[in-house]
């Protein structure tokens, strides 16, 4: 049998008391136990420290780590920086994990060396761990258009991708400036360097409820934009009308973020018309989908 390969796994939680111990008990009981848990207290308010501590008297492969609050991405890179594993994986603090992620992933890096980066579909989750029937496809992402252009089963979440370490120190740390589209950004980098192999199972469960990041609408324009800033300065945006596409597919966003979690149904129409003006092929889709 060949030699298992340690697996880095990163956690940032800030006043996560509600949702972190099922999240850890999903990594600690994975299929493939040759991990290391990096878990990064980013300075909470509720009793998160409390739990994290106990938490790592009954297991020694976890280490916590305190510091000041100073968000998501700071905390992904102090738990990089400690990283021992051959791969690196980050997981939020209210996600969950299948029992077999890990040994699925592995098994996929074993069948490809050229393999660098692997994610998995995903399945929503209520604040009660209650399966949706809603589902996060997960295509192979061949190149960094796939990752700016926000096309539907081609946007892979932090937790339920993993990386070679090789990888990651290529692409470099998170971006302190960002938190909603921090993920975005740094798989930009990653699909730049190499395809992101998608694994199509449900193995990660992503979490929705009131407290996500994602439901802070007001500040995802910015985040995006910023990113698509970073990604023009590297070539990846070049064409005019793949640009335009691209902000023309966020307002698409943007817009039923606001129509459904923002309630707000007159900017859930401006941002409709906003991506329709700066790319006109965008009406067909609008138009498909509410023929539908």
């Amino acid at each position: 049998m060949a030699e298992q390969k340690l697996v880095t796994v990163v956690i940032p939680a800030y006043n996560a008391a509600n949702y972190i111990e099922e999240t850890v008990n999903t990594v600690l009981k994975q299929t493939y136990n040759c991990l290391e848990l990096i878990i990064v207290n980013d300075g909470s308010k509720d009793n998160t420290l409390e739990i994290l501590e106990q938490l790592k008297l009954t297991d020694s492969r976890i280490t916590v780590l305190d510091k000041p609050n100073s968000g998501v991405c700071d905390s992904r890179n102090l738990g990089m920086s400690k990283a021992k594993g051959y791969y690196i994986t980050f997981l939020d603090a209210d996600d969950l994990w299948d029992l077999t992620f890990l040994e699925n992933c592995i098994e996929k890096f074993n069948s490809d060396d050229n393999i660098q980066a692997i994610y998995s579909k995903a399945q929503v989750i209520n604040e009660k761990s209650e399966k949706q029937d809603e589902y996060i496809d997960a295509n192979t992402i061949k190149s960094v258009k796939d990752t700016l252009e926000w096309k539907k089963g081609y946007v892979a979440s932090m937790g339920c991708t993993i990386y070679t370490r090789e990888i990651v120190k290529k692409a470099g740390l998170f971006d302190p400036r960002l938190s909603t589209a921090a993920d975005q950004d740094f798989h930009v980098r990653i699909s730049s360097l190499s395809p992101i192999i998608g694994i199509d199972k449900v193995l990660f469960y992503y979490r929705v409820h009131d407290n996500n990041m994602h439901s802070n609408i007001s500040v995802m324009e910015k985040d995006h934009t910023l990113v698509f800033k970073k990604a023009k300065e590297i070539g990846a945006l070049s064409s005019y009308w793949f640009r335009q596409k691209c902000f023309s597919n966020l307002y698409l966003i943007l817009a039923g973020s606001w129509w459904k979690d923002g309630k707000n149904k007159l900017k859930g129409i401006y941002y409709i018309f906003k991506a329709i003006i700066i790319y006109p092929p965008t009406l067909f889709k609008v138009t498909r989908k509410f023929i539908n």
